[in-house]
C-alpha cells in the first residue's frame, strides 16, 4: 500500500440519504486515523457527470474551508459501482467507503469486490466512536473485524466489546476460543480498554444480538458473508439485512477479498 498521507477514506456522493452526517463522520475518522478525505462519484451517462462533478467540489470545499489542514479531493470514474472496487483499492488507495442510509443491491454488489470495508451512517449527532461492539463467531475471518476495532482504539481512544459466539458444538468453540484469545494477546500490546463478553447465541445468530444490544455503542464491526448462498440470494445475506436494521452505525468487513491494511 502507499504511504500513510496517500491513503483515502471515500465519501460516496451519488448517494444523497444522510450525506451530511456520512461527511462529519468521514472526516472525524480522517482526522483520527490521518488519512486524506477524497469525495468520490461514479457515473454511468455522461450528462451525469457535470452535475456529480460540481456536487463533490461543494463538498470538498466546504470541508477544506472548515479544516484547511486536511488532505481534501475529489474523484468522479465513469463505470458501475462494482466494477470500481478494484482500481479504488489498488489505483487510488482507498481504504474505508463511507455512504448513508441503505445498504442496496448495488452497494452490496460493490462491497463482494471490496478490498476494504464500507461504513454507514446513521443518527445524526456528534459520533466519536468511543464504544464499539464486534461480534465474534468462528470464522478465522472475524479477525479482521478486530484489526479495525484496534486501529480505533489505538488511535481514538475507544472501548472494545467482543461479544463472543456461545458455541454447545466443541469444535465451533475452540475455533470461537482460539480467536478470543488471539485478539486478546492482540489487544494486549495496546493501550485502549476493551472487554470479552459472554454472547447468548451461537455464529450463526450472534451477529443479530449485537445489532439487538447496539443502542449502548457508537458503532458495530462485523465480518460479512464469506460465501453466498441460494437462500441468502432470496432473502439477502445476512449482513444487509442487519445493516438496514442497525439503529447506529456499522462498519462492514468483506472476508470474500484481501483486506487492505492501514499504513501507520
Amino acid at each position: 500500500m502507499a504511504k500513510i498521507e496517500d491513503q483515502r477514506i471515500l465519501i460516496w456522493c451519488n448517494n444523497e440519504e444522510n450525506i451530511q452526517q456520512t461527511i462529519v463522520d468521514a472526516v472525524y475518522l480522517a482526522l483520527k486515523l490521518e488519512k486524506d478525505i477524497c469525495l468520490f462519484a461514479n457515473y454511468i451517462n455522461t450528462d451525469e457527470r457535470d452535475r456529480l462533478v460540481q456536487k463533490a467540489s461543494v463538498f470538498a470545499n466546504v470541508i477544506q474551508n472548515d479544516i484547511p489542514s486536511l488532505k481534501v479531493s475529489t474523484l468522479i470514474l465513469k463505470g458501475e459501482l462494482y466494477k470500481l472496487m478494484k482500481e479504488l483499492g489498488e489505483t487510488y488507495n482507498a481504504i474505508l467507503f463511507c455512504t448513508g442510509g441503505k445498504m442496496t443491491g448495488q452497494l452490496l454488489k460493490a462491497f463482494y469486490h471490496s478490498g476494504f470495508p464500507f461504513y454507514f451512517s446513521r443518527k445524526k449527532g456528534d459520533n466519536k466512536f468511543k464504544k464499539i461492539i464486534i461480534p465474534v463467531d468462528f470464522r478465522n475471518s472475524t479477525k479482521d473485524a478486530t484489526l479495525w476495532g484496534s486501529y480505533l482504539g489505538r488511535f481514538n481512544n475507544s472501548e472494545i466489546t467482543l461479544l463472543k459466539a456461545k458455541e454447545k458444538d466443541q469444535d465451533q468453540k475452540q475455533q470461537v476460543d482460539s480467536i478470543i484469545a488471539f485478539v486478546k494477546k492482540f489487544y494486549g500490546q495496546f493501550f485502549f480498554n476493551f472487554w470479552v463478553k459472554e454472547g447468548e447465541k451461537n455464529s450463526w445468530n450472534i451477529h443479530k444480538e449485537a445489532i439487538d444490544k447496539v443502542s449502548a455503542y457508537d458503532l458495530v464491526i462485523f465480518t460479512g458473508s464469506l460465501n453466498v448462498t441460494l437462500a441468502d440470494q432470496l432473502i439477502g445475506p445476512f449482513e444487509k439485512r442487519l445493516v438496514n436494521q442497525s439503529e447506529v452505525p456499522v462498519l462492514l468487513i468483506n472476508p470474500q477479498m484481501d483486506l487492505f491494511v492501514l499504513c501507520n
